[in-house]
């Protein structure tokens, strides 16, 4: 239970008083519960979902955009962000880490954010209640398979590279799994859009392999969003 709120605490803004000291062992394999932080942030979204069901669509469409961002406090759209600044920018891979590490946000990455809310508000527009509460599981199961496919890209270890280091296969495959159990109540047809996501997960994976040679901290938030965004694209198609 420690290790799951630890888990909450540091991907969301759910306010949680913890009783005892986070130990760095801790705070490491608690990253690996991250889909079930996902299961909490798509509850509450779902709720708001209904309370919101006789509003205009338009309406919805954007809180619940607007209270994803507000429940995660924009943790992985800025490492999103980040990415699409380095990894579009063409650049050697060492330059592209710098470019992700300014502070500063470039072309790529407000014309990436741009999108990227445009995606999120348009399709949770027609979203009915499952793939509501779905897309945030599913984005941060697509973290692990992600995660557990590669190496840290950096040699210089951060944050993100015990992560990677901890996350094997096994990981990535309980994730995925979890997913499409979670998703298999609605319909197959849901859960099908689950597995397009993660196919979307593998193919960004190894774009970003391509460019920098594996994951760090920014390049793994991105996978949470984009993975996110294909699943909501992909359930309004087959739904």
């Amino acid at each position: 239970m420690k290790k799951l709120l630890v888990a909450i605490s540091f991907y969301t803004r759910i306010p949680i008083h913890l009783k005892s000291e986070v130990t760095e062992d801790d705070f490491f394999s608690s990253m690996r519960l991250i889909p079930v932080v996902g299961i909490l942030i798509g509850g509450v979204l779902a709720g708001l979902f209904w309370l919101l069901k006789s509003v205009p669509d338009d309406i919805r469409g954007l809180t619940l955009a607007v209270a994803y961002i507000l429940l995660s406090g924009g943790l992985h759209i800025d490492g999103f962000m980040d990415s699409m600044d380095g990894l579009l920018s063409n650049r050697p891979k060492d330059r592209v880490f710098e470019i992700m590490k300014d502070s500063r946000v470039g072309a790529f990455g407000v014309l990436g954010i741009l999108v990227l809310f445009s995606l999120l508000t348009v399709f949770l527009k027609y979203a009915d209640w499952w793939m509501v509460f779905l897309f945030p599981v599913v984005g941060r199961s697509g973290a692990l398979i992600s995660a557990s496919m590669t190496e840290y890209a950096k040699e210089k270890k951060e944050l993100g590279a015990r992560f990677m280091d901890d996350t094997k296969p096994i990981h990535g495959l309980l994730a995925g799994v979890l997913a499409v159990a979670v998703a298999l109540p609605a319909s197959f047809y849901h859960a099908g859009a689950v597995a397009l996501a993660f196919l979307g997960t593998f193919i960004v994976t190894k774009w970003t392999v391509s460019k920098i040679g594996g994951n760090t901290g920014d390049t793994i938030g991105m996978v949470i969003e984009v993975t996110q965004a294909i699943f909501l694209v992909a359930a309004f198609y087959i739904v």
